[in-house]
């Protein structure tokens, strides 16, 4: 015995919820069946519809939902014949489902909320916008669903997700508030809606609360919510007299509705206003004035009660036309405050007051100035102007007369320079206004900078006059410029710095010359050296040259050095003192150019002999040097030497030698002192060996010690070049120190352990010295003055 097969199928519909049988069992949702093969069963979709409704049309138990059946579909897509509503269907495998396609439609029902007596069908309105109602009913409205119209409630069913466009009409009488959607929000008048289920649609129509609009005098016009309306000739409010009705046929019950007349919602609110101003038939001008009690003063209408109509005066007064202008024409004026108009032509009301002014001066529209002399009328520059019946007859019209002042444009060459008139800049070129026969006081800069070594030098004016002069205006329009050279500056320095003397011819007291000015440069090397050559705008080795000023110019001296002593160059290393010779074994100082090839330190015990390729000789001793550079040298005078007249040679390595005269004498004392704030404070030291300063100033009764060099020889032998033996050997001659102009005597002098050449004084600070201020300090060696140094004083 073969095995039976079964076959899987799914019945259903698309969309889903529709009724459909499968074998006679009813279903509304997909039915899953398993079916022996070859088997037969009858698939059949339900039509259920009422009469009148489409064909093959299914309408759901809730009468809200249509399905309109289409076709039968099987998964293989080779079900033919397929629109038989009722199919018979063999199992196989191979057919895994059947689907009725349906189109689906919702109820839409529209409620108008309207009488029994107003859905009479033997006499619907007149379809439109704004449509008609001939018969003896009244209608609120209409409305169009898409292009169908519609005065009554109905019923009709829908294609889902078509889009349908909604219009309430009104008839007069009544006002649309708006649309309800399955009792939700109202919407707009105008609006649509998408299908997406059974939809009730509520147009919301009211009474309306009828509104004249009239004015005062009759038949102007008014504005309402902005748009401007006419109204009645004639105050009649209920038959439109003289044929002024509005385009919109009466209805049974309802009055008419004239030119100016409303229908308003209960309770909204609307905007009026009289605009002004107007011409009547016969010409003549009317100005807005007031509204009538039932409007507030800014012009808001609220509708209420809309059992009874209501009336709206807006209230004109005559109008006077007011002409202002100005000689010559395009000046400014100021009327009620306001200078912006875009004209003086106005229309006032008769008994207002306005304020008419003219400016002191004006500009036309080229820029020249002008002053007010008068108005027409002989009235002040500002006036008040009154309208009065005269004024309605016959109109103001009134000219302010002005006067063109004189106009001055200053240049300079060049453009763009900054100058003064009467105390205020004016960036060039510019204008001046004024009134003939003044004077007007112009300064121009004499110099002006143009950058770094540029500058533009003052010429001349065109009238002739120094940079700062006055200027009399006498024409209508003049021309005043000022003019400039232009100047550069020559720059010169040398290598080494300071190394050379400069002569420009011409001179120049600040170097800056006129432009393509030739000037002719001298280098003088001074002494210590020697001119090798040009560099920057000149070039060669010859120490003059000729430089054009057509840009600014720079020229360097590139020189060379050569030994050299200045004059009195060898002294005491202390500093100036008042006798210019040196002590023998004494430390000194040679001053001048080119004494080393570059700073150089000796060694301090002993000193050197030579030091970076400098050596110096007295007679052939040589000097014990601490440190040499190319402008000074440190180095102790030989102690064996007597008074007398030497000469002094410095030694540098591939230069020649250079001499310098020194006068040796046995005592010759310096202080060595530190420069603060233009004092020259001795080099001192408390006790402890902590320096005397004046932050630590010398107390009464305490002894310090002072540094020097060239008190005289030592009582015991001191080796030249070497420290002091220990102890240190006292000084041999007497000597005396006078401190703030008292003589002090010394505790004790003599060499200062770990210097060379130097000598250490101690003394004892005597009282009565001025408290806080410094003393003055010097020693005296055999009659010998030192230099003269400061000690401050606690």
């Amino acid at each position: 015995m073969q095995a039976q097969n079964f076959s899987s199928i799914t019945i259903s519909t698309a969309p889903s919820g529709a009724m459909f049988t499968v074998d006679g069992t009813s279903y509304t949702h997909a039915a899953n069946f398993v079916w022996p093969q070859g088997s037969k069963h009858v698939v059949a979709f339900i039509i259920n519809s009422p009469a009148g409704s489409p064909a093959l049309t299914q309408t759901s138990s809730d009468g809200g939902t249509q399905y309109a059946f289409n076709t039968w579909a099987a998964n293989n897509g080779l079900l033919t014949p397929n629109t038989d509503p009722v199919q018979t269907v063999t199992a196989d495998p191979s057919i895994t489902s059947f689907t009725a396609q349906l189109t689906v439609s919702y109820l839409v029902s529209l409620n108008l909320f309207t009488s029994a007596n107003s859905t009479d069908p033997t006499s619907p309105p007149v379809c439109g916008s704004p449509g008609l109602n001939p018969s003896s009913q009244t209608y609120p409205g209409i409305v169009f669903i898409g292009s169908a119209c519609y005065w009554a409630s109905f019923a009709q069913f829908i294609q889902a997700g078509n889009t349908v466009t909604l219009n309430a009409i009104p008839f007069p009488g009544f006002v649309f508030t708006g649309w309800n959607f399955n009792s939700g929000p109202s919407s707009a008048y105008l609006t649509s809606i998408t299908i997406t289920g059974p939809t009730t649609v509520a147009p919301i129509f009211a009474p309306g609360k009828r509104v004249h609009f009239l004015t005062n005098p009759l038949g102007m016009k008014v504005t309402v919510d902005h748009s401007t309306v006419p109204t009645r000739i004639f105050a009649d409010v209920t038959t439109c007299p003289n044929n002024q009705f509005l385009s919109v046929a009466p209805q049974f019950g309802v009055p008419p509705m004239c030119q100016g007349d409303f229908d308003f919602a209960d309770g909204s609110t609307h905007l009026v206003g009289g605009p002004s101003p107007q011409l009547d038939q016969t010409g003549h001008y009317w100005v807005f004035d007031s509204y009538s009690s039932n409007v507030s003063a800014t012009g808001v209408y609220k509708a209420v009660d809309t059992l009874s109509p209501d009336t709206v005066t807006v209230n004109y007064v005559a109008g006077a036309t007011a002409s202002f202008s100005t000689n010559p024409p395009g000046l400014q004026l100021t009327v009620d405050g306001r200078t912006n108009w875009p004209s003086y032509n106005f229309v006032w009301g008769l008994g207002t007051t306005h304020q008419v002014s003219a400016p002191a001066s004006g500009f036309d529209s080229t820029g020249r100035q002008y002053t007010f002399q008068n108005w027409s009328n002989g009235g002040a520059a500002s006036q008040s102007v009154t309208i009065d019946q005269n004024a309605v007859n016959s109109g103001i019209r009134q000219v302010a007369n002005f006067s063109e002042m004189s106009r001055i444009v200053i240049q300079s060459s060049p453009t763009g320079q900054t100058i003064q008139v009467d105390g205020t800049s004016c960036p060039t070129p510019c204008t001046v206004d004024r009134q003939s026969g003044v004077t007007v006081h112009v300064t121009a800069p004499t110099q002006v900078s143009m950058g770094v070594g540029a500058r533009l030098d003052f010429a001349s004016w065109s009238d002739g006059g120094a940079s700062d002069h006055t200027f009399a205006v006498s024409q209508n329009l003049t021309t005043l410029t000022v003019s400039y050279n232009t100047s550069y500056q020559l720059s010169a320095s040398s290598t080494p710095a300071g190394g050379v003397s400069f002569q420009f011819s011409p001179p120049s007291p600040d170097g800056f010359y006129p432009v393509n000015q030739p000037v002719t440069v001298i280098a003088t090397a001074n002494p210590g050296f020697k001119f090798l050559r040009w560099s920057g705008a000149l070039s060669g080795t010859y120490p003059s040259g000729v430089v054009a000023m057509s840009i600014p110019q720079y020229v360097v001296a590139q020189l060379g050095t050569v030994p050299y002593i200045a004059p009195a160059g060898v002294m005491n290393a202390a500093g100036p003192t008042p006798t210019t010779s040196v002590g023998p074994g004494s430390i000194v100082s040679i001053y001048g150019q080119g004494l080393a090839a570059a700073l150089a330190m000796g060694t301090t015990n002993p000193l050197s002999q030579s030091v970076g390729g400098t050596t110096v000789t007295i007679n052939n001793n040589i000097l014990g040097l601490m440190f040499v550079s190319p402008q000074q040298i440190n180095a102790q005078i030989p102690s064996s030497l007597s008074d007398g007249q030497y000469t002094l040679d410095v030694h540098v390595t591939g230069q020649p030698d250079v001499t310098a005269p020194v006068t040796i004498a046995r005592d010759s004392p310096g202080l060595f002192f530190n420069t603060v704030n233009s004092l020259q404070y001795a080099l001192a030291f408390h006790a402890d060996g902590t320096p005397v300063t004046a932050a630590s100033p010398a107390a009464a009764g305490e002894t310090i010690s002072v540094l020097g060099t060239g008190f005289g020889p030592y009582a015991n032998f001191v080796l030249d070049g070497f420290f002091p033996p220990a102890p240190a050997p006292a000084v041999n001659d007497s000597l005396s120190i006078t401190l703030g102009g008292q003589t002090v005597a010394a505790t004790w002098s003599g060499a200062a352990p770990g210097f060379v050449g130097i000598v250490t004084t101690s003394f004892q600070i005597p009282a009565g010295l001025p408290s806080g201020q410094p003393a003055s300090l010097k020693v005296t060696v055999n009659g010998t003055d030192s230099n003269t140094v400061v000690v401050p004083i606690q």
